[in-house]
């Protein structure tokens, strides 16, 4: 009992009860996407994302308490109303590109529960963080072929300068009698897409000031995020050569699901790298 009357005073403040309103936004989006089955990747990035606009937030606690107008609020109910509508039709595969924009409408009717529409300026990086997914979809639809053959041919120098017998015939690489067709899901997108989304919320929260750094942040990001593709795409080669096939199911997990660790590690080093250029800054 005494537990339920600590509690209560903050369930009637206005604040909490908008930070409560955020939480049940996040699990509503991560479930959608779960129940939906969409692809592991997309989770995880919108996780990513989420944590991204927390951290944005996290210096801005005290200036949270919703404010709204009344245009504001009633028009960010209607908008969570329409994205709960929105629901079965996610989980059932017919809405297309819309799940991309679920995070930005999200964000954009807490927005609008929290201030009017002309005193967003709390909201600015959230938005800007939000809208990383769209244009992360936008951008592997658009992402050329070109790639594919670039990512084989940085394989083909990568496992022919560690000494292996490689041959490359447009995106195809050989090793002897085995190896693999370097495809769109493969030639380092998502890695790429990891890397510059991470270097882009540190911009946003931890802003860098010159801009030698900033290009040196992206540049690292980039070159970070084709070398560790690189070595992925070497390693499924290579488990193609294993006798009897016993390097399939090895091919399998890297080739699938344990991709992501590949882009995990771009983002961590594309985020090592923006710190050691900030912690510069900041030192100096």
């Amino acid at each position: 009992m005494f537990e339920l009357r600590h509690w209560v005073p903050r369930l009637s403040n206005r604040r909490a009860l908008f930070l409560l309103l955020a939480a049940l936004m996040f699990c509503w989006n991560a479930s959608i996407l779960w129940l939906g089955l969409q692809d592991l990747g997309l989770q995880i990035f919108q996780l990513l994302l989420w944590l991204g606009i927390a951290i944005s937030l996290e210096d801005k606690l005290a200036n949270l308490w919703p404010k709204p107008s009344r245009f504001s609020f009633f028009a960010g109910a209607i908008l969570i109303a329409l994205l709960l509508t929105l629901s079965p039709a996610l989980i059932s595969f017919q809405a297309g590109y819309i799940k991309y924009l679920l995070l930005p409408g999200s964000i954009s009717a807490l927005a609008l529960l929290s201030r009017p529409v002309q005193q967003w300026q709390l909201f600015a990086a959230p938005l800007l963080i939000s809208l990383l997914l769209p244009i992360s979809g936008a951008f592997a639809v658009l992402s050329s072929p070109i790639q594919n053959r670039l990512t084989a041919l940085f394989t083909w120098i990568f496992l022919y300068g560690l000494g292996f017998q490689t041959g490359l015939s447009g995106k195809e690489i050989s090793l002897g009698s085995a190896g693999v067709v370097v495809q769109t899901p493969c030639n380092g997108n998502e890695q790429l897409i990891f890397s510059i989304s991470m270097v882009i919320i540190f911009q946003l929260i931890f802003p860098l000031k010159q801009r030698g750094h900033i290009l040196a942040a992206f540049g690292g990001a980039i070159v970070s995020a084709y070398a560790i593709n690189t070595v992925r795409i070497a390693l499924l080669a290579y488990f193609t050569t294993w006798a009897d096939r016993s390097g399939m199911p090895a091919f399998d997990f890297f080739h699938g699901h344990g991709g992501l660790i590949f882009s995990l590690i771009a983002a961590t080093i594309a985020g090592w790298i923006y710190y050691r250029l900030l912690d510069q800054e900041l030192t100096a």
